[in-house]
């Protein structure tokens, strides 16, 4: 079973089980569905990504997991998506519309097995 992320309020499950909270987008859009659209702040968009393998990110650090769409999700011209840490000086204040979790979470998500992640409402 996919990992589930829910924009509206940050929540992440796996096999139907709530697993954490974290947050996607920033200021006034930060978690707000309707937001989706606005580049550069909205949380990441509804749909279908496959979670690719972790890297060291010069902008995002260490275990960044790039989020590929599925055919069929609609991502409002946008592009880049990762799940990565916070900011270590400003936190709360790093997505542009990437999901932000701790390491240890995204560490579960990849040895889980399951690369799949649907981001709902």
């Amino acid at each position: 079973m996919a990992w589930q992320y829910h924009q509206s309020n940050g929540k992440l499950y796996h096999d139907g089980k709530y697993i954490a909270k974290g947050y996607s987008g920033k200021g006034n859009d930060r978690d707000q569905p309707g937001s989706e659209s606005h580049v550069g702040s909205g949380p990441i968009p509804r749909g279908k990504y496959s979670i690719q393998a972790p890297h060291l990110s010069p902008y995002t650090g260490p275990k960044s997991l790039r989020l590929i769409p599925h055919r069929g999700t609609r991502t409002h011209g946008r592009s880049g998506f990762l799940i990565h840490g916070d900011s270590l000086t400003h936190p709360g204040h790093a997505s542009n519309g990437c999901i932000v979790l701790g390491p240890q979470l995204r560490e579960r998500i990849w040895n889980s097995g399951d690369h799949e992640l649907e981001v709902l409402r």
